[in-house]
């Protein structure tokens, strides 16, 4: 792939709770834009109506904007406490991400990235969560 310009991708979101396990597909675009990544996609669960989800690539960290039905920001460094929200029409939630290991294997943006977080939302512990994120060439 060039350094310029957007590309077809297949994505692939794995996450577990505990005992529960989601698995995520979505068709979107992969672009470069300095020495970051970015892939936007339509969310395709029905749940978050018309949403798109821009996920931003970087050295060691992984930011998730939601633009549409459903707003919310998550960021995930490492080591790191941040900041988030998940808004929808019935009221906006406050997050905070405790973010464990991350590690990835990408090549100009195609590979996998995977992280675990300690999720708090409005001040109650939530859970731990794990997430693989693949991105294919289409």
């Amino acid at each position: 792939m060039a350094t310029t310009g957007k590309q077809r991708v297949r994505i692939r979101i794995e996450s577990r709770q505990g005992k529960q396990e989601t698995l995520q597909l979505a068709q979107g675009d992969l672009y470069p834009k300095g020495k970051h990544f970015y892939i936007r996609y339509e969310e395709t669960e029905s749940e978050l109506g018309r949403t798109t989800t821009l996920l931003k690539l970087e050295t060691g960290q992984v930011r998730i904007i939601r633009q549409g039905d459903v707003e919310s920001e998550q960021s995930f460094l490492p080591g790191e406490r941040s900041i988030g929200f998940y808004q929808t029409n019935q009221g906006r939630l406050e997050l905070e991400m405790h973010t464990h290991g991350m590690s990835s294997d990408l090549s100009r943006g195609i590979g996998w990235v995977s992280w675990s977080y300690n999720l708090i939302v409005q001040g109650e512990p939530a859970g731990l969560y794990e997430i693989k994120l693949v991105i294919q060439e289409e």
